[in-house]
């Protein structure tokens, strides 16, 4: 059996998968039956391999909750009544398509309802339990998560068997509410994690840092849940299993929010905690609009969407180049890749974007700011385009198009801030208060403008006067709290302050949420 393992790396923490539940495993099965490769029976074949290894996971946790109970019953439905059923008859080799194409439509609802029980299951928002050593113990949170990731990737195989034998189904259809809704979901749960996560940096007595990090760890499983159910955006997916994916993401977001909500208020005074869930928000909302759209179809709710965006200027890029970028270094971390090369640029670049104000507190900006972030933005969008080359990454096959994805957003950041900000960048005065040393974002830029320069686009330079004033510390706002990724790594005791503290877990090796 294979159960997932808590991965952690200085920008993100969560679980990395493998064997049935990993989604290598579901992109070889889809990519064989689109081929041809793969025929009927061995589609069912291989989901009957998943019902077989789900069944011996809800043994180790059907007393956690009645729904693994209930559910572990209709798995076994699901095997004897339908798989093996079919795989029995005589016909399943010249049985007709409506025959086969019936029989995984029944498969395929009967495994949303299944995920939809064991993703929205009360035990994953008690906080009780994940404060119980048995319960972390016996990787309970894991085994759970094991069991989502494996009924994610069954819907997903049945789903690619439907389409390649049918005619019947509609084929891709041409929106942007799939990948948008993607790149909205991991700006939500990635930076609100960030955000929550500052609650473990005041002094706090040893019950006090349990509690916290006990409602960090929920939030960081509902956190899991909810990128599993995502692996489920696809442009060929079922209308049913849309509207399956909208369900169980939404009750998922919902019920974290409300048990997350002691930790919002533990970092009320915390502005750079404030300003990251604020941003989390703007993307909660731009995903309601593409969920929609996801299951409605594109016109209306996209469009809406995008409104939405247009609206909020800078931040509706924001959003989705964080939440690009977050994804692909997702792919670092989840391997153990995170001292890659790529994955420290990415993390640097992420670094800088979590720190960008949000409306609410930008109106007051002066010359030296409005300059200073329309630097850093060409300095992120530079340190992507020269520095995470296709030849440079670790799987470029998914990983151009959401560094693709980051640029263009990027470009059209600096184009809001060319429009607002302009006036700005031909001034000669500074303006406000005495200014911090200018931004030191670029990849070989450390301490002066000089040095930075040659790590800005020319358009960047050619119009913004940088001003001559005192140099203060830099801003080191990282994607965990207030220090910089080598300061927080000679921190001694940056243990106690991550969300979870599984005996097996290396001290060396755990994230930094601070």
């Amino acid at each position: 059996m294979h159960t997932p393992r808590i991965f952690t790396s200085p920008g993100m923490s969560g679980y990395a998968y493998s064997g049935l539940s990993s989604t290598k495993y579901k992109d070889d099965i889809c990519a064989a039956i689109t081929s041809s490769e793969m025929t009927y029976a061995a589609c069912l074949t291989a989901v009957h391999e998943c019902m077989l290894e789900l069944r011996s996971t809800f043994d180790e946790i059907r007393g956690l909750d009645s729904a693994f109970e209930e559910n572990a019953r209709r798995i076994e439905s699901i095997e004897h009544d339908l798989i093996e059923r079919d795989l029995a008859a005589e016909s399943v080799s010249s049985a007709g398509a409506t025959a086969q194409e019936r029989v995984l439509y029944e498969l395929a609802y009967n495994l949303c309802d299944t995920l939809y029980d064991c993703a929205t299951a009360s035990c994953n928002r008690d906080v009780a339990l994940f404060m119980d050593p048995c319960f972390i113990r016996r990787r309970a949170h894991l085994q759970i998560a094991k069991v989502c990731g494996i009924l994610v990737n069954s819907i997903a195989i049945v789903n690619c068997c439907i389409v390649a034998q049918s005619v019947s189904v509609a084929g891709e259809r041409e929106d942007s509410s799939t990948f948008r809704a993607a790149l909205a979901l991991s700006t939500h749960v990635n930076v609100q994690f960030s955000g929550l996560s500052r609650c473990l940096n005041s002094s706090l007595g040893p019950e006090e840092v349990k509690h916290r990090k006990a409602i960090l760890r929920m939030v960081r499983h509902n956190i899991e849940l909810c990128n599993k159910v995502a692996e489920l955006f696809d442009e060929n997916m079922l209308h049913s299993i849309r509207i399956c994916t909208e369900r169980a993401l939404k009750r998922i977001l919902d019920a974290a929010a409300s048990s997350s909500a002691t930790c919002e208020e533990m970092v009320s005074d915390d502005e750079s905690a404030q300003q990251r869930l604020a941003i989390a928000k703007k993307a909660k909302t731009g995903l309601i609009h593409y969920l929609r759209g996801y299951v409605q179809g594109y016109d209306l709710e996209v469009m809406r969407a995008t409104k939405h965006f247009e609206r909020e200027g800078y931040v509706g890029a924001l959003v989705h180049s964080i939440g690009a970028l977050f994804l692909m270094y997702r792919g670092y971390a989840a391997t153990g890749n995170a001292a890659h090369n790529a994955a420290g640029i990415i993390e640097h670049c992420l670094k800088i974007l979590l720190s960008f104000p949000i409306p609410s507190t930008r109106q007051n900006l002066g010359a030296y700011k409005a300059r200073k972030m329309y630097v850093d933005m060409c300095s992120v969008y530079e340190d992507l385009e020269q520095h995470l080359g296709a030849d440079l990454l670790l799987n470029p096959g998914a990983e151009v198009k959401l560094r693709d994805a980051a640029l263009r957003y990027l470009s059209e950041m600096m184009e809001i801030w060319e429009r607002e900000y302009g006036k700005y960048f031909n001034a000669v005065e500074q303006t406000g208060g005495s200014p911090s040393q200018p931004s030191t974002s670029g990849l070989g830029g450390a301490a002066g403008l000089g040095q930075q320069a040659s790590h800005v686009p020319m358009r960047a330079l050619e119009r913004i006067p940088i001003p001559h004033a005192p140099c203060h510390q830099p801003s080191t706002s990282g994607l965990g709290g207030a220090s910089s990724a080598l300061e927080e790594a000679q921190v001694s005791t940056h243990r106690s302050q991550t969300p979870d503290d599984d005996e097996d877990e290396q001290p060396s090796k755990r994230a930094r949420y601070r």
